[in-house]
């Protein structure tokens, strides 16, 4: 039997798996899941985290996942259902990751109430704003509106 290293975390196949390795760039954050659905959807949300970055990592490609996970993150954090009951009222956009500039542009054909912007930034970690379509500044006529993240306005 091998002396257990100092960094180990648990025991895999005869192999100890470095902390490393399993907790790469997981917030430190305990999980705070209400529910086994939650604590799935976080899951979810981390594994998808986790393969756009090292698939990006070793290829320099996007993987086609980003939409995918700004809907996880939206269920999760403001309770819109990922089977679409809602998608009249919630319109979820993403900033992607090493994108050219932090700006979502708004289809303001698209009937919605609720637009919840989430960015991937580019260490691969996730946050959102979400805001009221009748607190956007929309130019009269106009039928797309693009917004920057900061001057995205916020439900408090």
């Amino acid at each position: 039997m091998t002396t257990i290293p100092a960094d180990a975390a648990h025991w895999d196949t005869g192999d100890w798996i470095e902390w490393h390795r399993t907790a790469d760039s997981v917030q430190a954050a305990p999980c705070s899941a209400t529910s086994d659905n939650e604590a799935r959807l976080m899951a979810l949300e981390v594994s998808l985290l986790r393969c756009a970055r090292v698939h990006y990592h070793l290829t320099d490609e996007h993987l086609p996942v980003y939409d995918a996970i700004a809907r996880v993150h939206a269920a999760l954090n403001y309770s819109v259902p990922l089977d679409g009951s809602r998608a009249s009222d919630v319109l979820t956009l993403v900033l992607p990751p090493m994108g050219p500039d932090n700006v979502v542009s708004v289809d303001l054909n698209h009937p919605f109430s609720t637009l919840v912007v989430v960015r991937i930034r580019d260490n691969f970690t996730s946050d959102s704003r979400m805001c009221l379509r009748r607190n956007l500044r929309t130019p009269a006529g106009a039928t797309t509106l693009d917004l920057s993240w900061a001057a995205l306005p916020e439900i408090h």
